[in-house]
């Protein structure tokens, strides 16, 4: 009897010691569910009936937190557009010019997406100097024929008849200006203003098309992110002031004036292309999931969107940076869907593969034929400024490629510079030193080029070596902060760079032999 209850208790122990093993095992299977993710392929998928939906609908909505937080940057909400080092200088300086670059604000996407009409493209302007900054603008640009229509006619130059805001608050249409698009420009428009509006003696009226100089491409987007910068800056000097600026079109996203064609950027532009599509065939998960993912998001996918992952992110911000869910399609047996899961993985993907633009030859490159004209353009001004004193202020509203390109010029090369987002902002800082005598000498004048608000001029390879100091000047709050050192560039060095050494990597002297197709090292 006494061996008999022995062999049942042993056998009771074994039943307990298996119900914890497999409650165990459920447990750690659920984690990994969660803290991992479900296999790309099945997670795409979701049964039709009424309770899973329920279920399933929730993870969709793409919520900011630390995990997302770099993705909800490219959105560059209004609220996070704020003013940096921008003419924080203190010394023995007088700022003479700035050059200002601009990616378009936000816009619709660049091609058909599911539930586009349900997208809410109207911005949070809860910030009250941002709502009364629109609401002047909306009534200015309604009541701007009835101030002069020539003077509005000669203002917009060849973008006469361009409509500056959208039809709808609401709007996301196709590659174009939304209304939160609107308010990043206008914000972006008040800090410059605050930077450098008197310290480049731009009021009293005075302001004239020799002051200040617009260059935009021949897009509304890039034509209404002007205007409402424009307005923004010199809002309080009002219609007169805008009225004497003229806006100029540009042929191309460079900027390149005459410097344009050039068949070697081309080809390495070709040999850049190829490489990408080597990056992700070795990640055949992210190629899987941009591929079903396009399917759901793009209402006729065709091949490109189904293997670019930049095309997919750029559809996807249309609902993140709106507060959208992420889109759903209905099949006959079952439903599929974006998660959130989905977007970290592919916005991690694409940070990934900018960085890996850094090590590309083929990208610099490409980059720098690209970018000849643009720089010939800014040093051009920057002499201007030195010998006239004018313009005060050059504008280009260009895109992401603009952007791109000129951090490759100037040798800047990082994550912000391979990805610019909505409404970024490049600013190049003209100086010169307050001579002791009645005249300036060349090596008196200097630059700074700031980057969304940060100083990035050490950061460029031709300006590392040079020795004038100079510091941040601190802001009201901060007086007990102490200073920070500054370096500026001298203007000899970018004109040095430009005619000396800008085409040393292509084994050649001049534009003309760069871009020759012939074998270079």
């Amino acid at each position: 009897m006494l061996a008999e209850m022995v062999r049942l208790s042993y056998q009771h122990r074994a039943f307990y010691c298996y119900v914890i093993l497999s409650v165990w095992i459920f447990l750690l299977v659920a984690g990994m569910y969660k803290y991992i993710g479900v296999d790309e392929k099945s997670s795409l998928q979701g049964r039709t009936s009424g309770s899973e939906l329920s279920i399933r609908e929730f993870p969709r909505n793409f919520k900011p937190d630390v995990k997302t937080k770099k993705i909800f940057r490219f959105c560059n909400l209004p609220s996070d557009i704020l003013q940096g080092t921008e003419g924080k200088v203190d010394g023995n300086l007088t700022l003479g010019g700035i050059l200002v670059f601009i990616r378009h604000g936000d816009r619709g996407p660049l091609a058909h997406v599911r539930n586009i009409s349900t997208v809410n493209c109207a911005g949070d302007f809860s910030n009250p100097e941002l709502e009364n900054a629109y609401q002047s603008y909306q009534n200015f640009l309604q009541n701007a024929s009835t101030y002069s229509r020539t003077s509005w006619a000669q203002f917009l130059g060849p973008f006469h008849g361009f409509p500056m805001l959208p039809s709808s608050p609401r709007d996301c249409k196709l590659a174009q200006l939304t209304t939160l698009g609107v308010g990043q420009l206008l914000k972006t428009g008040l800090l410059l203003r605050s930077a450098y509006f008197n310290k480049l003696n731009l009021g009293n009226g005075t302001v004239t098309s020799k002051d200040v100089v617009v260059y935009s491409t021949r897009y509304r987007r890039t034509v209404q992110s002007a205007v409402a910068l424009l307005y923004a800056f010199l809002e309080n000097d009002g219609f007169q002031n805008l009225a004497r600026v003229s806006l100029r079109e540009t042929q191309s996203y460079a900027f390149c004036n005459v410097d344009c064609a050039c068949p070697a950027a081309d080809r390495y532009l070709k040999q850049h292309s190829r490489e990408l599509a080597e990056h992700l065939r070795s990640h055949p998960a992210v190629s899987d999931l941009i591929r079903q993912a396009s399917n759901v998001v793009f209402e006729l996918p065709d091949q490109a969107q189904s293997t670019d992952p930049n095309t997919l992110r750029d559809a996807l911000l249309t609902y993140i940076c709106h507060g959208a869910s992420l889109p759903c399609i209905d099949l006959e047996t079952q439903r599929l869907c974006v998660k959130a899961e989905h977007v970290t993985g592919l916005f991690a993907y694409t940070e990934w593969e900018a960085r890996q633009h850094a090590k590309s030859h083929s990208r610099r490159k490409h980059g720098l034929l690209r970018a000849y004209g643009l720089l010939r353009n800014i040093v051009s001004y920057m002499l201007r400024i030195i010998s006239e004193a004018r313009p005060k202020v050059v504008l280009y509203s260009g895109h992401d490629k603009t952007l791109e390109y000129l951090a490759t010029a100037l040798g800047v090369m990082s994550e912000t510079a391979a990805l610019p987002h909505y409404a970024s902002r490049y600013v190049i800082e003209v100086y010169r030193v307050n001579p002791r005598g009645e005249t300036h000498v060349a090596s008196d004048f200097f630059f700074r080029v700031v980057v969304n608000g940060k100083d990035f001029t050490q950061r460029i390879p031709f300006c590392r070596n040079s020795n004038f100091y100079t510091v941040f000047s601190s802001d009201r709050d901060d007086q007990d902060r102490p200073k920070r050192e500054a370096k500026l560039c001298p203007i000899e060095a970018i004109i040095r760079q430009l005619h000396d050494d800008y085409f040393l990597p292509f084994n050649a002297t001049n534009f003309k032999d760069a871009c020759s197709l012939r074998k270079r090292g």
